[in-house]
């Protein structure tokens, strides 16, 4: 649910007169000072404290106040000739508007200016220390492979799901209650006080209401079942530090029937390694290949740690 404004009305914004100091004046019904007669000056119009506010009931909007071009005086939107030196007011510019105090929100973006210079400086401190490079020469001190392969067994296992992902050959479910996940109830709102200049010698204070959520747990059920399916079991492995890598010998068919106790040679992986001045890198089956005991190799480090960018190989 989006947020929901709403108008709480108009009020008379307030100004002091430049000329005889009376203070505290009306900007939409005293357009001149009733103690000296001197014309309004928009530009020093301010919001009343809430003890001074007074509403305007039934105010329709116009529009911003313009300045006359020729006495400065502040006219309503929908005059044409001020109404104090009679000039027209054909090009005439707004007033000026005034910002409504806002301490929380400068506090914020003091808290967010320091939080991004922290993020500035761990993310520099991050490449000086470990992602800063320089070249070196090593030299390939040895080859080494592994390969290794999986092995399944199908057997009767115990698994759990929830009610509508129990697969059709489940057998023996049993079923208990319990919370799968939730949902956000709205419990009422949260609601901030605004005040808007509206440039014509009143603001409207509006009201912004954001909805507040509890969460609320969802139960379903959950079930443990019995099936039969194909599960690792086990690994075989083979390693050596020549250059002719082999797959582990003596392995179970991977076609081997689905009968309970049976095994299958299931996925395969191998990792290739170079040493190098001490060092190692897992590196592809071409990368690997393509070096020699004893060749000199130029790849870069870590400036700080002095470790290896495989990439580089």
């Amino acid at each position: 649910m989006s947020e929901r404004v709403e108008s709480e009305g108009f009020y008379e914004m307030l100004w002091d007169c430049d000329h005889c100091g009376t203070k505290g004046l009306l900007g939409k019904s005293q357009r001149h000072c009733p103690e000296c007669g001197a014309p309004q000056n928009p530009d020093k119009r301010y919001f009343p404290s809430p003890e001074q506010q007074k509403r305007i009931e039934g105010h329709a909007y116009e529009g911003a106040d313009r300045h006359c071009p020729a006495c400065n005086a502040p006219m309503a939107a929908k005059a044409k000739n001020c109404a104090q030196c009679g000039a027209p007011l054909d090009g005439a510019k707004e007033v000026r508007g005034v910002l409504a105090p806002q301490p929380v929100a400068k506090k914020r973006r003091r808290i967010w200016l320091y939080v991004v210079a922290a993020l500035v400086l761990i993310g520099f401190l991050i490449w000086f220390l470990f992602v800063r490079t320089r070249d070196a020469q090593l030299t390939v001190s040895a080859h080494r492979w592994v390969r290794v392969v999986t092995i399944e067994k199908f057997g009767e296992y115990e698994e759990s799901a929830w009610r509508d992902q129990v697969p059709a050959d489940a057998t023996f479910p049993v079923c208990s209650r319990r919370q799968r996940s939730s949902r956000q109830v709205q419990t009422g709102e949260s609601c901030t006080t605004e005040k808007v200049d509206k440039k014509d010698g009143t603001f409207e204070q509006v009201r912004k209401c954001k909805p507040t959520y509890r969460s609320e747990p969802i139960d379903d059920d959950s079930c443990t079942f019995r099936v039969r399916r194909w599960k690792q079991s086990d690994s075989v492995r083979a390693a050596g530090s020549d250059l002719n890598p082999a797959w582990p010998a003596q392995l179970p068919a991977a076609d081997a029937p689905a009968t309970l106790g049976a095994t299958r040679a299931a996925g395969r992986s191998e990792t290739f390694i170079l040493e190098l001045g001490g060092k190692s890198c897992e590196v592809s089956a071409a990368t690997w290949r393509k070096y020699t005991d004893g060749q000199k190799v130029k790849v870069e480090v870590r400036a700080t740690t002095g470790s290896i960018v495989c990439s580089s190989l």
